[in-house]
């Protein structure tokens, strides 16, 4: 059995490689503001469990000024459930993605 932690940094890298992903945000807004984590606290952004044969993913994102957000959601959901799948050899039963703010990418 694959550890959550492990899953969770699977997730989270997968996230940072996708388009008009600026990074990962903490689950915890505070005062209604989402702090943007450094690629060593990606795990953060990511929430994973496992349930038997259940799979839970949560990931906590923030996306580039100016895209089209659902189309940035879409795009990582089908990454972040190809790589799992093809690591795992199982799908994540559930994959969620919390837009947690925008914010002007990094060039």
């Amino acid at each position: 059995m694959v550890t959550e932690r492990a899953i969770a940094d699977l997730a989270g890298l997968t996230v940072l490689e996708c388009y008009g992903v600026v990074g990962m945000a903490s689950p915890n807004l505070r005062q209604g503001v989402a702090s943007l984590l450094s690629r060593d606290h990606v795990r953060q952004g990511v929430k994973v469990q496992q349930d038997g044969d259940q799979l839970d993913i949560r990931l906590h994102i923030i996306v580039e000024y100016g895209l089209n957000v659902a189309e940035v959601a879409g795009n990582v959901r089908s990454q972040v459930a190809y790589n799992v799948e093809k690591m795992l050899g199982r799908p994540a039963t559930t994959l969620r993605i919390y837009v947690q703010g925008v914010k002007v990418g990094e060039r």
